[in-house]
């Protein structure tokens, strides 16, 4: 049985970064280390481990007492976090957002023509694109005209995670030992701060895009819990973090 990858590189940054002396680390992983706590001595020891139960950061990294908390993506991820229907909507109600645009949400994630997918003909995406093109607008508006709520919301989806006691990720890293780019969250806001998604048509808060992770168009319902799941998504996310990474002062 293959190991998961994800899980398969963070052991592997952690095998790599525990314990290790500042000098016998590779040159990349240098690079990661600087950019986070500065000018470091040879001879520092780095310490790193994993983070328990599916929070946000994935791994801390540790350096004379300070820690970091890191959230690690690879390959060719873009998918930022998954909740359930109900939380998200709990979410965006106790942020004053209008019974309009929720029902918006939850006709176009079941896609059959109701508000609690008890509809018995899901409708193919398309037909549904175009249904719900002039509500899709208007929804993208509200969701993306307070730059407050962008920020609460890309905080809450990319670093914190729906529960108050999580620990908080102060970095993204996209990559693995050999290679990768880091992004913090204070990059990450001063890069919403600066530049508007109002381009975008799907459904969208900010930079990222949500969509149902399991419609079952033409197909039979194989697993409610999915059908009720959300999927948040950044297009590109390498490239956009590259940018930022490299535009913003972390």
């Amino acid at each position: 049985m293959h190991e998961n990858p994800g899980f398969l590189n963070e052991r592997q940054m952690i095998d790599k970064l525990n314990n290790t002396k500042f000098k016998d680390l590779t040159n990349n992983l240098k690079f990661l280390i600087q950019e986070m706590f500065g000018i470091c001595n040879e001879e520092d020891i780095i310490k790193s481990g994993l983070i328990e139960n599916f929070q946000k950061p994935d791994i801390y990294i540790e350096l004379n007492g300070i820690r970091k908390y890191v959230s690690l993506k690879s390959g060719q991820a873009t998918t930022i976090a998954e909740e359930n229907l109900k939380l998200f909507i709990k979410y965006l109600r106790s942020k004053n957002i209008s019974t309009k645009s929720l029902k918006t949400i939850l006709y176009y994630h079941f896609g059959d023509g109701t508000l609690d997918g008890s509809g018995e003909k899901r409708m193919e995406y398309i037909t549904l694109r175009i249904k719900t093109q002039k509500i899709i607008k208007e929804l993208n508006e509200e969701l993306n005209k307070n730059l407050d709520f962008v920020i609460d919301f890309v905080i809450r989806s990319m670093f914190k995670g729906t529960n108050e006691n999580n620990i908080e990720a102060d970095y993204i890293y996209f990559g693995n030992v050999e290679y990768g780019i880091l992004a913090s969250k204070k990059q990450v806001i001063k890069h919403l701060q600066r530049k508007s998604y109002k381009f975008l048509n799907n459904p969208h808060i900010g930079p990222i895009q949500f969509r149902p992770h399991a419609r079952y168009f033409n197909k039979e319902i194989k697993s409610e819990k999915r059908r009720w799941t959300v999927d948040f998504y950044w297009p590109n996310l390498s490239g956009e973090l590259s940018y930022i990474s490299n535009r913003y002062d972390g």
